[in-house]
């Protein structure tokens, strides 16, 4: 394939249904979730959703989900010039592109998942309304209430406490926006989680980072970076930064890509990117891997 290509990396949403095909180093990788207390193949295989979609498991089983799927790529001749994660999508991006190892990333994800888990709130996305719309119902609601997301032109989503979230669901209802709570447990995205940043950052910069071996689009900035010394910086303040999805997008169509292939459960960055109508062809795992 000559076109430009992307892997695109989906944060915590869609859990894995299924357990992959275990090569020695999945193995491994899974071996020490169970070690930190996560039985997260067993989880899959009894489909215990309710618990692997806890912060905690949910992050480190999206995580090795995207890895497994790497591999199936790979096998395919397919190999990335691009390569972006929203949110936690962003660790299985900085494996694919040779900036952290998966045995590195790893503990830094459960850490992650872990850490994120303490702190209580809600996210809720919000349709069919524009950007200083949604800016302003956070900021007449207070309370924390901050622009999580960018995702699309009218796609956002908002992080605050869960009583801030319900008024501002009620408030993006008046005026014609629909609101989707999202399945998580925290106001990620936001300065709420600062705590949690602080104590991951101690172990980020501790943790050897290499120079990207193809292009690497951070969702902190939206634009490409080359230098592992900021993406590490990047990575340290990513709990509370917001996901710049849409400048995202416009750096791929910028840079040529012309197939994007979503390493991840479901097609929500397959359907984001189709409606940011970017000129680059959009797929979901299932559609490359079948055809």
């Amino acid at each position: 394939m000559t076109a430009k290509m992307a892997f695109l990396f989906p944060g915590q949403g869609q859990l894995p249904s299924v357990v992959p095909r275990m090569t020695p180093h999945l193995e491994n990788l899974y071996k020490y979730t169970e070690e930190a207390g996560l039985a997260l193949r067993d989880w899959i295989r009894s489909s215990q959703t309710e618990r692997l979609s806890e912060t905690d498991a949910a992050q480190p089983a999206v995580f090795l989900d995207s890895l497994a799927r790497v591999e199936r790529l790979e096998s395919m001749e397919l190999v990335p010039d691009v390569v972006a994660g929203h949110s936690l999508g962003e660790y299985a991006a900085l494996v694919a592109a040779g900036v952290l190892t998966a045995d590195a990333a790893l503990p830094l994800v459960v850490r992650r998942g872990q850490l994120m888990a303490r702190i209580q709130g809600g996210m809720t996305a919000l349709l069919k309304l524009d950007l200083p719309t949604v800016s302003k119902l956070c900021a007449d609601v207070g309370r924390g209430a901050v622009v999580a997301n960018y995702n699309g032109e009218n796609q956002f989503v908002v992080s605050a406490p869960l009583d801030a979230l319900e008024d501002i669901e009620h408030a993006a209802a008046s005026r014609g926006g629909r609101a989707i709570r999202l399945a998580v447990s925290g106001p990620f995205h936001s300065p709420a989680m600062e705590p949690a940043e602080r104590a991951l950052a101690d172990v980020i910069a501790s943790t050897p980072f290499a120079a990207p071996r193809c292009a690497f689009v951070s969702s902190v900035t939206g634009g490409v970076e080359e230098d592992p010394l900021c993406i590490k910086a990047l990575l340290m303040k990513q709990i509370t930064a917001s996901v710049r999805w849409t400048d995202v997008l416009r750096t791929l169509s910028a840079l040529g890509v012309q197939e994007a292939f979503e390493v991840g459960c479901g097609n929500v960055l397959t359907q984001l990117g189709r409606r940011a109508e970017a000129g680059i062809r959009f797929r979901a795992f299932e559609e490359v891997v079948h055809v």
